[in-house]
């Protein structure tokens, strides 16, 4: 009998101590075992438990267990230490970090990094994911927005603000406005386009709506940072002479979303922006151009080149003729 209730009181342990080094494990060790810098903003209400708050952190994969959250907050002694307010975590933070942030309390900004080439509908969807604004409201916002002299050109737009909200990182005051959000992006934009800038595009006889315009079109098209000049050399080659220009991304910008292959249906759309079928630049920008993109229309050189075409991987290979083109063409995807 003896025996067997030292047996028990073996197995008993050693669970214990399996319990406890999972614990550990899942206490110390970063959530992710990536060096992705993915940040989720979380919204911590006032009166949540520390219950309540493992169940939301879990749901969005900021923790392995609850479980193990609930036995930390309790075995520190912070369970009810926890901040309400804003928190921005990223999705490799170990348990024991993220429970050192949830006591800190609220933040006064919240960081968010548009990327290059997001068009309106995008940077509202990723503030709305960051808990910043409601999409919509952005939307409706950015509907009406128009600052600037240089966002009017010669069409009606959707948006006169698209392709004028300057990619970048940003500190957003939390509670912030719509106006306040857009204006700090278009402000920005605004420095971009230098003194030197402007004094230049009147030299290429260049507009600013024309100049935003063109480097949105480089900047859905390039998938290399090698590819941005030549890219931009061959369109306003094409604008010089009359010819079309000819961008698959105008017509993924019809459709609305980034179609492989454009096909010869898709550039026959009936659309103002189908660059297939009407010659000169779309009515306005089809994304929110990078500084990389807006560098290489203002610097593009001349070129004899009226051609590309990108391959499997993304390179694009250009060409002086037609005939030439349509060799790249079937040398790349020939079958």
């Amino acid at each position: 009998m003896k025996t067997f209730k030292r047996i028990i009181k073996i197995i008993i342990m050693l669970i214990v101590l399996v319990a406890v080094g999972l614990a550990a494990g899942i206490y110390y060790v970063p959530n992710k075992l990536t060096n992705s810098a993915e940040v989720q903003t979380l919204i911590i209400e006032e009166n949540e438990t520390g219950a309540e708050i493992g169940d939301v952190l879990y749901e969005r994969g900021l923790i392995r267990s609850t479980w193990a959250f609930r036995v930390a907050l309790r075995v520190n002694n912070v369970m009810d230490k926890l901040q309400a307010g804003y928190y921005q975590i990223p999705d490799n933070i170990s348990m024991h970090d993220l429970i050192a942030l949830l006591q800190q309390g609220k933040l006064k900004t919240i960081r968010i990094t548009i990327p290059e080439g997001y068009t309106m509908g995008e940077i509202a969807i990723l503030l709305e994911k960051n808990a910043i604004i409601d999409s919509q409201t952005f939307i409706n916002e950015a509907s009406e927005y128009a600052p600037y002299t240089y966002m009017y050109g010669p069409q009606k737009t959707s948006y006169r603000v698209e392709g004028f909200l300057f990619p970048s990182t940003y500190e957003i005051p939390v509670n912030s406005t719509a106006k306040e959000i857009i204006d700090l992006m278009a402000r920005e934009m605004n420095r971009q386009l230098t003194p030197a800038i402007r004094i230049e595009l009147e030299k290429q006889k260049m507009t600013i709506f024309e100049f935003i315009t063109l480097a949105s079109l480089v900047e859905k098209e390039a998938k290399f940072d090698e590819d941005r000049e030549p890219i931009a050399a061959v369109f306003k080659k094409r604008l010089a002479i009359g010819m079309p220009i000819q961008s698959d991304a105008s017509i993924q910008y019809i459709l609305g979303y980034p179609k492989v292959h454009v096909t010869i249906e898709d550039t026959q759309l009936q659309s103002p922006y189908n660059t297939y079928i009407h010659p000169g630049y779309p009515p306005g920008p089809i994304a929110n151009p990078g500084k990389k993109s807006l560098d290489a229309v203002l610097n593009a050189p001349n070129t004899e080149y009226l051609y590309f075409v990108a391959d499997k991987d993304g390179h694009n290979h250009f060409t002086k003729t037609y005939e030439e083109h349509l060799k790249v063409v079937e040398r790349l995807y020939g079958n």
